[in-house]
């Protein structure tokens, strides 16, 4: 499979040029071109904590086709107006919903990086399950790394009224052979009544700059189960909010962050609360050892028109020792008088020695303890992964860290 001109020599000519050879419609290659000027004029963002000194973007490859995606699902869904496809496919064939909400949660303009996200992407995925469908089985979509060793995946995921359904996102692979990197974007809408368990899952090799963003919808009544894992990579960077617009809506996230060696990974997550008795509570999980650093940088923002907003956002970190780092930035932005209950909490430390000389008198070893400690630690948010495969994976990942 062919690859685009590394960044320093790509222009939007070669970029519509490519799109052409892919057949994609006239409105998704202007769309791209745009993208590519607002990326071309941008200055880069200015992150305090994640240092992007060594990153070196010119180097970037991007595919010229879809290839690092792998979909698994019941196909007989499909008889019930079950879509889980390439999004690229959707785009193609003419699903007008694909193409009504590509780009609507995550913005372009954002950043430098979201625009060139939006002029490179191709793999990703489009799930829509339709009014009042339950699916129990999980949709699983899969992203490895591309050729060029870059991926620039965005999905969209869609539940109509009443409709329930699981999904899972894994980012995967080998150590990156020299600098890895993936851009990855989610845009997310549930429907009235509807429900949706979301697990997003990465496990990157070694040298792999994970930069993405995440965006989930949830409109009226609608139930959101958000967990998260954060384990791979050389630096990761994600931006991620869960918007709660309408009466009712209501989130809960979890997730765990263990980052070892050298490893730098930041979560941006935020909960914004818009509509009217929405509720919402995030819970995440980090250890850190080594000389690896986590940054959590969480936000509750509650809008004007907001009226009895629930939620609380906190953060737990263990170090293990080492030069390892955590930074927790837990944040309360209220702009209405009336609010339910709103809170935020962190903490941090190290691995209770009371905790470490009960289970030593008890004969179990040193190290033995410390891995059970930290895998009780994880494991009420591993539980909520619905997928065996994945959430042995995901243990794996963990175990090689200890």
């Amino acid at each position: 499979m062919n690859t685009l001109p590394p960044l320093s020599q790509l222009n939007e000519n070669v970029l519509a040029e490519a799109a052409q050879r892919r057949g994609e419609p006239a409105w998704l290659i202007e769309r791209r071109e745009a993208a590519w000027k607002t990326f071309v004029a941008s200055a880069p963002p200015i992150w305090k904590r994640t240092d992007l000194s060594k990153f070196q973007p010119e180097q970037i490859s991007a595919p010229a086709e879809a290839a690092s995606t792998t979909l698994t699902w019941n196909q007989s869904l499909a008889a019930q107006g079950v879509i889980f496809t390439p999004l690229l496919s959707a785009l193609a064939s003419g699903n007008a919903l694909a193409q009504q909400l590509l780009g609507t949660a995550i913005e372009a303009e954002a950043h430098k990086f979201n625009a060139l996200h939006a002029a490179l992407w191709l793999d990703g995925v489009f799930l829509y399950v339709p009014k009042n469908v339950a699916v129990e089985e999980p949709f699983v979509a899969s992203f490895a790394l591309g050729q060029g060793g870059s991926v620039f995946p965005h999905s969209i995921v869609v539940l109509e009224e009443g409709a329930s359904a699981t999904f899972v996102e894994e980012f995967t692979s080998a150590d990156a052979s020299g600098q890895g990197f993936a851009n990855p974007a989610t845009e997310i809408f549930t429907r009235q009544g509807s429900s949706l368990r979301f697990v997003s899952i990465q496990t990157w090799g070694r040298e792999v700059y994970h930069i993405g963003a995440q965006r989930v919808v949830a409109g009226r009544d609608a139930n959101v189960d958000w967990v998260t894992a954060n384990l791979g990579g050389k630096l990761q960077h994600i931006e991620a909010e869960a918007t709660m617009t309408e009466v009712g809506s209501r989130v809960e996230w979890q997730a765990v962050t263990f980052a070892n060696e050298k490893q730098s990974l930041l979560i941006a997550p935020t909960l914004r609360h818009v509509g009217v008795s929405t509720e919402s509570h995030l819970d995440f999980k980090t250890v850190v050892n080594d000389e690896g650093y986590s940054t959590f940088d969480g936000m509750i923002k509650i809008e004007k028109g907001s009226r009895a907003t629930a939620t609380r956002l906190e953060e737990h970190a263990l170090h293990l020792g080492g030069k390892s780092r955590s930074d927790s930035i837990p944040g309360l932005k209220i702009d209405t008088n009336d609010v339910e209950r709103a809170g935020h909490a962190s903490t941090s430390g190290e691995i209770d020695e009371e905790q470490l000389f009960y289970m030593l008198s008890r004969g179990i070893g040193r190290e033995d303890a410390i891995h059970m400690i930290i895998t009780g630690f994880f494991e009420p948010v591993l539980d909520r992964i619905p997928s065996t495969e994945v959430r042995e994976r995901v243990s794996a990942a963990i175990e090689a860290k200890l």
